[in-house]
């Protein structure tokens, strides 16, 4: 599952995230073009990108007396290239960020894989804030509109501590499960590992049949966070999210956990299955495309199971022949199966649907390069 056509796949990944940020990125001033979107697709930042890895970051805000702001993203993450054309080009968003040493790192590449379980990053994108030794002082998940990135990072720059504040929140509403379900995902995502189970637990003990909706989402990101992540116990998490589907089969959770599942097979070796369950996601409702573009997504970033996929996204376009996205999934499963004139096709479709997105004119000229100028 991955052979030479995975490995190109790679080798275009990598060229069409080299033009993502230009200028300001680099640490050199925007100039004359000003930031934002250019004409041809190319991002000027208002934020000036330190150059290097973390530990220049660190090093670098220690000579400043400043703290770190690292974006912690993926280049096929939407949330995170929303934040990249849309937030980071505001000048607001670069002179706020102008009080911090601004560090991107692609999670994929490099120090992003050692980083990510360091700070045990679990979504993309995730904005990390840390002081000039490294310990973090806060962080916001997904992409936010600039009012609200400025609010938060005035927040926590003036030592607003969310974790404390749901804790208080708890303390004084003990019977409040939802209140004890976001305490929950707090702690795991900061790997209070003992202290997430003990919230989970409570949530599932005090909604038996899920009829609050809380049930199946403490028991998913039980799983997800705490066994997949912390733990890096696959089979357990499996056995986990099998145990949803079978409590709660109604639930959303337990349709999204056959990806989940999907995915932990795929990180056993274990593909035939991982598509099986793929498969049984697509299957358990046969109409809704949303979940055909799950499996597209899911076999274009695991590598895994692209022929079935594709015939799944294919199916979804045909239905929703004005979708962009599907369209760009198609590109990136051809591409991976060595079906270049296809994938270019593909993408200059989605970049005819939405000639203003910078993404897809970058991607235009990625796939074309790629494929040798077809």
């Amino acid at each position: 599952m991955r052979g030479a056509g995975a490995e190109a796949g790679r080798v275009g990944i990598e060229a069409g995230r080299a033009g993502d940020r230009v200028d300001a990125r680099r640490g050199e001033p925007a100039g004359e073009r000003g930031s934002g979107v250019q004409s041809d697709g190319e991002i000027v930042s208002a934020v000036k990108w330190i150059e290097g890895d973390l530990e220049a970051a660190l090093a670098a805000a220690k000579a400043e007396g400043k703290p770190v702001f690292v974006d912690v993203g993926a280049y096929w993450c939407p949330p995170c290239r929303e934040l990249e054309e849309k937030v980071f080009t505001r000048d607001d968003v670069g002179a706020a960020l102008a009080k911090y040493v601004a560090l991107h790192v692609d999670a994929e590449k490099g120090e992003g894989p050692e980083l990510v379980a360091r700070y045990k990053v679990q979504a993309y994108p995730t904005l990390l804030v840390l002081d000039a030794s490294g310990v973090e002082k806060g962080r916001l998940v997904d992409a936010m509109e600039p009012p609200a990135l400025l609010a938060a990072l005035e927040k926590i720059a003036a030592g607003g501590d969310v974790l404390a504040e749901l804790e208080q929140k708890v303390a004084a509403a003990p019977d409040d499960l939802q209140a004890r379900y976001e305490l929950g995902v707090a702690y795991a995502l900061a790997a209070k590992r003992a202290q997430a189970e003990a919230e989970f637990e409570r949530v599932v003990a005090g909604d038996p049949d899920n009829a609050k909706g809380l049930a199946a989402k403490a028991m998913s990101d039980r799983a997800a966070f705490l066994v997949a992540k912390l733990d890096g116990d696959s089979e357990r998490a499996i056995a986990l999210y099998k145990e949803l589907q079978q409590k709660y089969p109604a639930a959303k959770e337990s349709v999204r956990a056959f990806r989940a599942i999907g995915r932990e097979l795929h990180k056993l070796g274990r593909d035939d299955e991982a598509v099986s369950s793929l498969e049984a996601m697509v299957a358990s409702d046969p109409n809704n495309d949303e979940l055909k573009s799950s499996f597209g997504w899911f076999a274009f970033r695991e590598r895994c199971g692209q022929a079935a996929a594709l015939e799944a996204v294919d199916q979804a376009a045909a239905k929703q022949p004005e979708n962009a996205e599907l369209h760009y999934l198609r590109a990136e499963l051809q591409h991976q199966l060595g079906r270049g004139a296809e994938a270019v096709a593909a993408i200059r479709e989605a970049a005819r649907l939405e000639p203003e997105s910078a993404f897809y004119k970058r991607q235009v000229r990625r796939f074309t390069e790629v494929s040798g100028g077809t």
